[in-house]
Parts: structure tokens; C-alpha cells; sequence
């Protein structure tokens, strides 16, 4: 081969991938880039993303309620969850909380035609979940002085929350439990130690040994509820 001619075919392809690059090496990369820039987008809209867990977010208050013929109540709350699923989320104003509870002022009624004792006692609480297994209930406790002006028990009660979103109102059936006899009954009335249940809140959620508890009822609380539910509707719930 001529090395003239060799040194003008080398030239030549020289000449072609410098053109090439020109073309293209500038304008595919461009390209790539803005096709990344879309699809880190798409990635980030949280419309996008398959969320892993459910959120339960519920707030209301213990509002009012009767117990017998009681004048001065207190009302005390605990929110119970089962199963390993359930996460109680945690916010600067229930940092130090365990558990969601509560025990509200001492109220008296005031009014000459019923008993009704006005609390007026708010709760809130944050849930994460990924099963609807062991949904939450509200377990409330009413104590009060007897007439030595001692806080006994009087009564209990439980209420799952709703589990459709917005606002609801339920009615807790309030009951309490009775002596073994009159006479324990009696000694119970005199000492200031009357029929109680120990860890109210594990013993009415979990239903443990309910079937041998002979209660009677003594009353009702209202409360109001306001749900909200979230991804609920990814995991085919709603």
C-alpha cells in the first residue's frame, strides 16, 4: 500500500469520528440526562411510591356520662393494641408516655334532673400497622370518694375505635363487677376496698377470665371520635 494514500485514509476516518462526536457527543448525553431527571421524578412523587405500612390517626374526647347514683366521678383511659404490628407513634406532647393514657379532673353535676357528670376529657394517638389485627379500643375506668371521701372503682367499660375515617360518636356500657358475697360485699363498703379489677386495661381488652366476672351495669360514657386513615385503601381495606 501507498503511505501516501494510508496517511490520507487515516486522515479521513480522523476526520469522520471528530464529525461524529460533533454530532452526537453533545446531544445524546443531553438527552440520557433529562430521561434520568424524569424518572428520579416519577420516583419521588409520593404518588408513586408503594407504601409498606397503614397509619391510624385518631382524636375526641370523653365527653360525659352516668354511673349509678354517683355525683363526683373521675374518668381514667387507656388505648389498647394487640398483635406485634402496631407501632404507638410517639409526638413531642407524649415523649415521656409508654402507653396512650389519661386520667381526667374530678367533676360533679350540677344538674337536679339526672346524674349526667360533664369531662370534657380530650385523647389523641398515632398508629403505624402493616395488619388490622388487634385494632385499638379505648378502655375506661370511673372512680370517685365513697363516704369517707375515699377514690374507689366504680365501674368500667370498653369501646373499639371506628374503623371508617370522620367523625362518629359511641356509647361505652359501663358495668362493675360484684362481691363473691354480701358479707365481703359489706366488709369491701367498710375498708374502703370494694370489687375491683386489677390492670383494668389488659384484663377488659384481652377478655381474660370475663365468662367467670359477675358484673352488673351502672352506666354509660359518651364519646366522640375523629379518624383518619391513611394507605389504607393500598392494601385493599377500604
Amino acid at each position: 500500500m501507498n503511505t501516501r494514500n494510508y496517511k490520507k485514509d487515516v486522515s479521513d476516518q480522523g476526520s469522520m469520528k471528530g464529525q461524529t462526536n460533533q454530532n452526537f457527543g453533545y446531544s445524546q448525553p443531553q438527552q440520557f440526562q433529562d430521561g434520568i431527571s424524569r424518572i428520579q421524578e416519577e420516583m419521588m412523587d409520593p404518588r408513586n411510591i408503594q407504601p409498606d405500612s397503614m397509619f391510624v390517626n385518631f382524636s375526641g374526647v370523653l365527653e360525659c356520662g352516668e354511673c349509678e347514683d354517683e355525683e363526683s366521678l373521675r374518668i381514667e383511659y387507656a388505648i389498647k393494641y394487640g398483635g406485634d404490628d402496631w407501632t404507638y407513634l410517639k409526638t413531642s406532647n407524649n415523649a415521656d408516655d409508654a402507653e396512650p393514657s389519661g386520667i381526667s379532673q374530678l367533676s360533679t353535676s350540677r344538674n337536679l334532673h339526672s346524674r349526667n357528670i360533664v369531662w370534657n376529657f380530650p385523647f389523641e394517638c398515632n398508629f403505624q400497622t402493616k395488619n388490622i389485627f388487634g385494632w385499638p379500643q379505648v378502655v375506661v375506668r370511673l372512680s370517685g370518694p365513697d363516704f369517707m371521701g375515699r377514690s374507689v372503682a366504680k365501674g368500667y367499660g370498653s369501646v373499639h375505635v371506628p374503623t371508617q375515617p370522620g367523625y362518629h360518636e359511641r356509647i361505652i356500657r359501663i358495668f362493675k363487677p360484684l362481691p363473691i358475697s354480701g358479707f365481703t360485699g359489706f366488709l369491701g363498703y367498710l375498708l374502703g376496698n370494694t370489687a375491683e379489677l386489677k390492670n383494668f386495661d389488659k384484663v377488659i381488652s384481652s377478655g381474660e377470665g370475663r365468662e367467670v366476672t359477675r358484673v352488673k351495669s351502672v352506666g354509660y360514657v359518651k364519646v366522640k371520635f375523629h379518624v383518619t386513615l391513611v394507605n389504607f385503601d393500598k392494601f385493599g381495606y377500604l
